[in-house]
């Protein structure tokens, strides 16, 4: 899944819970970030829940292929070879 990342807008700190609850709501219905301000200084970010998994897919797969590049599969199917009932039946192989 291929989000379009849409620019985030500004909003003050609100002071009181409703205000925040505006601003959730607003996130979840428009689908747009928004960051959250105290005098003028940017402290966080309110993002639709589909950005938050996006982010976290991603992050997961630069892992997963951080730790297959370390991997030495030659070696690994030389330890590890599939058992011969793999190979003895008449279905199709996935390989």
């Amino acid at each position: 899944m291929s989000l379009v990342i849409q620019h985030p807008e500004k909003v003050d700190e609100p002071v009181e819970a409703k205000g925040y609850a505006e601003v959730i709501s607003r996130v979840a219905a428009e689908g747009q970030p928004v960051i959250v301000q105290r005098d003028g200084i940017d402290l966080a970010a309110i993002v639709p829940l589909a950005y938050l998994n996006e982010l976290m897919e991603a992050l997961a797969m630069e892992e997963a292929q951080r730790i297959a590049k370390g991997l030495d599969l030659r070696r690994i199917g030389k330890e590890n070879p599939p058992p011969q009932s793999w190979f003895d039946n008449d279905e199709p192989k996935p390989f």
